[in-house]
């Protein structure tokens, strides 16, 4: 089981779609990578409070380089990150996760408005080459972008909701060549069912 978003449900995405024959077959003809924005929400907030999401949060963050961490410096995340102890310029391996939860409870909703963690992914003919956390303003020229709550993100990460029912209800929002889409329907279903929630999350 993984922690939404962490460094291992990152690399349990990157197995689960090597072991899942059906969506390969599926994507086989798939070309296009996403950048995927997860927005600060209550929920998030929430989350956040419990050690094991926060340990997975700094190991997540941990993996973008210090020097393009410090991108997000004045943005809202950078905010939030400066008020809750987490360095941008250097490595988080020895961050002390009491302490970060200590700040944590000193955060209100409105604090994590405008926070925007992203995902980089390079989904191609049927693999993922790649799946990464990214700085803000890193990989704009992704063929697709997929933006929503943490709490949208978690419905469809989880399979309690799948890609399409959340686009269509409007909870997350996708840009990009919907007709391209809408022609590769079953690779994406096929992405949510065997591939996120292929990985169960805590």
């Amino acid at each position: 089981m993984a922690v939404f978003p962490s460094k291992d449900w990152v690399e349990a995405v990157l197995e689960a779609a090597k072991k899942s024959e059906a969506y390969q077959e599926a994507a086989k003809d798939w070309e296009g990578d996403f950048l995927c924005i997860v927005e600060g929400d209550a929920e998030f907030l929430r989350e956040l409070s419990r050690k094991e999401v926060m340990v997975g949060f700094i190991s997540l963050i941990d993996m973008i380089p210090a020097q393009d961490r410090m991108k997000y410096q004045g943005t809202p995340t950078g905010k939030v990150f400066e008020a809750i102890g987490i360095p941008l310029d250097v490595s988080l391996k020895d961050l002390n996760a009491d302490e970060v939860l200590s700040k944590v409870s000193k955060l209100s909703a409105g604090d994590v408005k405008g926070v925007s963690l992203y995902v980089w992914a390079d989904f191609w003919h049927g693999a993922v080459r790649n799946m990464v956390p990214v700085a803000p303003g890193e990989h704009q020229d992704a063929a697709f972008k997929l933006s929503g709550t943490y709490s949208a993100w978690k419905l469809m990460v989880s399979g309690k909701q799948d890609t399409i029912r959340l686009i269509m209800s409007n909870k997350l929002q996708l840009q990009g060549n919907m007709a391209y889409m809408m022609k590769h329907m079953k690779a994406v279903v096929l992405l949510t069912k065997e591939v996120f929630a292929g990985v169960p999350i805590d």
